[in-house]
This record gives structure tokens, C-alpha cells and sequence, in this order.
């Protein structure tokens, strides 16, 4: 079994053994079946891993984009959408924890003492912290937080919005190199 290291593909861009570029039959060798495979219906497809997302390009089926945009704990399977463990890999979640939430502020001093080199830049209209590699942190105010009820009813709830955006809530890690 093969450990695969969300420092390193912070770091690298490389998930493992899993490089931009590769085939989508390539993928599945080396981390297994996937739980789905989808159509996206937008010149894309993408094996999923638990949250972990690989997106290909519709006709050439090549990996252009690696991301898990479900890192905050504001739902039951926060373990199942951070850890994930086939018969061929298993996930090193580096510094996330199960079942809380990081802000942007804890992360950014968790890279600091790991002496981790970062920039911070605005994209697409949100705060990431971008690493050398290419591969960015993302942040989320909360604003997005739907809650169902015990009647059924779902509604958002913007009590829990976060105004502060050093406080904001670390919410993905994804490498898109072409975009």
C-alpha cells in the first residue's frame, strides 16, 4: 500500500505517483478503482476518491486538475472526505484534523513553523495561499452553510457567516496548472 502525502502534492503538484498530464486509465492503475467516474457534462470527466477529485479533459482523457474542495468539518463525513484507503493507497492528511475546522489564520502559522514557503493572492474573487508548487489553499466565509432541520426543511443559515478573513475556514487544496 502506498501512502500518499497531502504535503507532498502541496509541495509537488504530484499526488503521489499521480502527475498532471497522465491518463485517466493510467490513474486507475496506480490508485485503484475509483468510487465513481463522472461525466460532467462540461468537456470534463473525473474519478472520484472519497472527495479526493481527478479531472480529465473529455476527449484526450488526460489529468488536468486535482482537487478536495470538502476539507471543512461542517458535515457528518468530514472523516470519509478527508481520509480515504483503498487497497492501494491511503491518505496522509498532513496537518488537517478530523472533524474541526482550520482557519486561515492557524494555517498560515502551521506552514510558518514547518517553515513552508507560501504567497497569498486574491483568485477568483477569494484569498488563497498558493504554494511554489502551484497547488492553493482556499478559504470559506461560511456564507454557503445550509443546515437541514429535524423537520426536513433545509435552509441557509447566515448566523455562522465569518467576517474576518484571517478567520475564515480552510475548504480546499487544489492544483489546476492551467488555470
Amino acid at each position: 500500500m502506498r501512502k500518499i502525502n497531502l504535503k507532498e502534492f502541496a509541495l509537488t503538484g504530484d499526488f503521489g505517483p499521480v502527475k498532471i498530464g497522465m491518463t485517466k486509465e493510467q490513474v486507475i492503475e496506480l490508485l485503484g478503482e475509483p468510487d465513481s467516474d463522472n461525466d460532467f457534462g462540461s468537456g470534463s470527466t473525473g474519478l472520484l476518491y472519497s472527495w479526493y477529485e481527478f479531472f480529465f479533459d473529455k476527449k484526450t482523457k488526460i489529468l488536468k486538475s486535482i482537487q478536495n474542495d470538502h476539507l471543512q468539518a461542517d458535515c457528518e463525513e468530514h472523516k470519509e472526505n478527508i481520509l480515504f484507503k483503498n487497497d492501494k493507497i491511503e491518505i496522509d492528511i498532513w496537518f488537517l484534523k478530523l472533524n474541526q475546522d482550520l482557519n486561515r489564520r492557524e494555517v498560515k502559522e502551521i506552514l510558518q513553523k514547518q517553515e513552508i514557503s507560501f504567497s497569498e493572492e486574491e483568485y477568483w474573487g477569494n484569498e488563497i495561499i498558493r504554494f511554489e508548487s502551484g497547488v492553493y489553499l482556499d478559504f470559506d466565509n461560511k456564507d454557503g452553510i445550509w443546515v437541514i432541520y429535524e423537520d426536513g426543511e433545509m435552509k441557509k443559515d447566515e448566523s455562522v457567516t465569518i467576517d474576518d478573513r484571517e478567520n475564515f475556514v480552510l475548504n480546499g487544496i487544489r492544483y489546476f496548472p492551467d488555470y
